[in-house]
């Protein structure tokens, strides 16, 4: 039975620093109570945009506390017949423990005398006070604030606490604020203030005062009412989860309300109308089964379904207005055209040291030719055309109005103005992927766009010595990298890494492009992390990260964990370490065939030789789990080598030789992946 109920009243908490108050009272409390040796078996975190609450299960008492207490040396505290002398005698009688009780242990280079001290915990409800206000005080949001004349520093004033242990107010207070068994319902429709007798019926008390306290039922509210209210217009709602969790955290009781605006505005863009529904007013769309925007949209209000009708005529009324300022701002950028919005980025200053957006356009247009030779030659001039027209529409009055439709309305832009249409997805699309889950762009020349900008915007700030670190990355630099990834992953692109930093080399430094090799080869690392693989089988591929398209490196890393699996593996592997540890402090040296000795020997570099004529083949055609079953032939050779030959003989030159015919045999085993790393 929930034994604890602490909520803290405030005035109203913007709904972006909700998440964050839930996480932090979740992890504190659960750290605070452990420091105060406290066991916690159920836990739940509410919030509302006007509380943040806890309500748990906490153990009746604190744990026992254990002490170790170290003494006088042991030498000083008893003789040598381990009877005690005074030392003992006094530092027992100071712990209030026997001389019996007395423990000999280990500290340092010397044997010390010590006593183990158990001591009762308090009751929970003794620390109580304490373990809350520690609580309180943890708590910390991107801006505090203070009100009044008060010191105090929170997010938003508190207007009150409720805390009960056990159904019994817990007697603390906050910077003057005291503690009682006392909160409020709704603003406006609660009659406050409302006293909590039983923790058990607190969920319930609010609830009839207009308060959904658990943010979860909130947002199924929303979502079944919502798409009901869809359904009566054969509709569904276009769900948008940031939308949705923003939505949840700004209300505490949601009633949903359909409304409609007029058919005359589906004539603009989709994504327009959808923007100014969500970014403006926080509205929900509603789309037909095909996915078309359909004239009408759900408001999630803070209010009963009495209200429902002003809501309605409220909301309509404003979008109407929103609506007619995007039509504006639209039509405006049509009748300039998309060649007088492109002479407007020259005027458009995308950083000081790096020019004007135009540019950067040309800039990446350089790049996306270079990226397009490899991969479509054929259509170098569409690569051409959608490139310098990438960011044209950031000098529309549109994007000016929503900047988050850059790209979206330079397709629009670039189709009315008679673009081929794949020239319009490809402007349209080329800001994606967002993130390494995040959809790329449907097609070739769009993805070839999209890696051009995000090499030309890695490099860029490279060049200023903007480089991310730690947490910090203000210019998106690790997202960009991420995005390049997904594209050179899905598509299976033969680009290597290295490739892709030479197209922007030519005016950086090398000491910036080996920062950005380094820097895109830890993003890889890291994507391949998450995507499942073990940092010591990624180690196995480190040398060929750059030199190998991203595509080919996942298809080696695949084999390599399959091959792992088999029965064939262990003696592989044994058979590549005894390789590379006999190796590995040697330069490079000469080989010579001439120069074998023993059939052991002459043997092992016959069967290198066999060895490397399929083997090439297997890697030519990506077969990397038959290349390795391949190699596995070598491994009886290895064996009997190293059993039947002394590679450190005492004539230099064999020995030399020997070494040299292991460093060919390390380049051959290494041709997946470097084995020898995974251990």
């Amino acid at each position: 039975m929930n034994n604890l109920l602490f909520e803290i009243g405030v005035e109203e908490i913007p709904a972006r620093f909700l998440p964050l108050g839930k996480v932090q009272l979740e992890e504190n409390l659960k750290k605070i109570l452990s420091e105060y040796r406290i066991s916690l078996s159920e836990l739940k975190v509410f919030i509302t945009p006007r509380r943040l609450v806890v309500i748990a299960n906490l153990s009746e008492e604190q744990e026992p506390e254990e002490k170790l207490i170290w003494g006088p040396p042991a030498h000083i505290a008893f003789d040598e017949s381990g009877t005690p002398k005074e030392p003992a005698i006094a530092f027992a009688k100071a712990q209030g423990v026997s001389i019996e009780q007395l423990q000999i242990r280990q500290k340092g280079k010397g044997n010390y005398v010590c006593a183990l001290l158990k001591q009762k915990g308090k009751k929970t409800e003794e620390v109580l006070p304490e373990i809350l206000k520690s609580l309180f005080t943890s708590l910390n949001f991107p801006k505090m604030m203070r009100w009044g004349n008060k010191n105090l520093r929170f997010v938003r004033p508190i207007r009150w606490i409720l805390a009960l242990y056990k159904d019994r107010v817990i007697p603390f207070e906050i910077d003057g604020i005291k503690a009682t068994e006392y909160t409020e319902g709704h603003r406006f429709l609660s009659k406050n203030p409302l006293k909590i007798e039983k923790i058990s019926d607190y969920e319930k008390i609010l609830e009839n005062a207009f308060v959904i306290v658990d943010q979860t039922k909130r947002k199924s509210i929303i979502i079944n009412r919502a798409e009901s209210l869809a359904n009566k217009v054969n509709g569904k709602i276009f769900w948008d989860e940031e939308l949705l969790e923003e939505v949840t955290n700004l209300i505490e009781y949601p009633e949903a309300v359909l409304c409609s605006f007029s058919e005359e505005y589906l004539k603009l863009p989709k994504e327009l109308l959808i923007t100014v529904m969500k970014d403006h007013q926080r509205y929900f769309s509603i789309v037909d089964n095909e996915g078309n925007l359909k004239n009408y949209f759900v408001v999630i209000s803070n209010t009963r379904s009495e209200n429902e009708e002003n809501i309605r005529k409220g909301a309509e009324r404003v979008i109407k207005a929103r609506f007619e300022d995007a039509k504006f701002y639209y039509e405006e950028d049509l009748k300039k055209g998309i060649e007088n919005l492109l002479e407007r980025t020259k005027g458009v200053v995308y950083h000081k040291e790096l020019g004007s957006l135009y540019e950067k356009a040309l800039r990446i247009q350089k790049i996306a030719v270079k990226i397009a030779n490899i991969i479509m030659p054929e259509k170098i001039e569409l690569v051409e055309l959608a490139s310098k027209y990438s960011k044209a529409d950031i000098a529309s009055g549109v994007v000016g109005e929503f900047p988050e439709l850059q790209g979206i309305m330079g397709g629009y832009y670039s189709e009315h103005a008679g673009f081929p249409k794949e020239v319009s997805y490809a402007i349209k699309e080329h800001y994606l992927p967002k993130g390494f889950t995040d959809e790329i762009p449907s097609n070739d020349l769009g993805c070839i766009i999209s890696i051009a900008d995000k090499i030309d915007h890695i490099s860029s700030f490279f060049y200023l010595g903007e480089i991310p670190s730690g947490t910090e990355d203000p210019f998106g630099l690790r997202r960009a990298a991420n995005g390049i990834i997904a594209i050179l992953l899905k598509k299976r692109y033969p680009l290597t890494i290295n490739y892709l930093v030479s197209t922007v080399s030519e005016w950086i430094s090398e000491e910036v492009k080996k920062q950005i090799l380094s820097f895109l080869t830890q993003r890889f690392e890291s994507v391949l992390e998450i995507s499942g693989y073990e940092i010591n089988l990624i180690k196995t591929i480190s040398e060929l990260i750059l030199i190998c398209p991203p595509y080919e490196i996942e298809e080696r890393l695949k084999a390599l964990k399959e091959f792992k699996e088999s029965e064939k593996f262990e003696g592989f592997f044994f058979a590549v370490k005894r390789v590379s540890n006999i190796i590995k402090n040697y330069e490079k040296m000469p080989f010579n065939k001439d120069f074998l000795v023993t059939s052991e020997e002459k043997e092992l570099y016959s069967i290198m030789e066999k060895i490397n004529t399929d083997l090439n083949e297997y890697l030519k055609t990506g077969r990397f789990i038959n290349a390795l079953y391949h190699l596995d032939r070598l491994t009886p050779a290895i064996n009997k080598f190293f059993d039947k030959v002394l590679v450190m003989d005492k004539d230099e030159t064999i020995k030399r030789n020997r070494l040299a015919l292991l460093q060919e045999l390390s380049e051959i085993l290494k041709s997946v992946a470097d084995i020898s790393k995974l251990y």
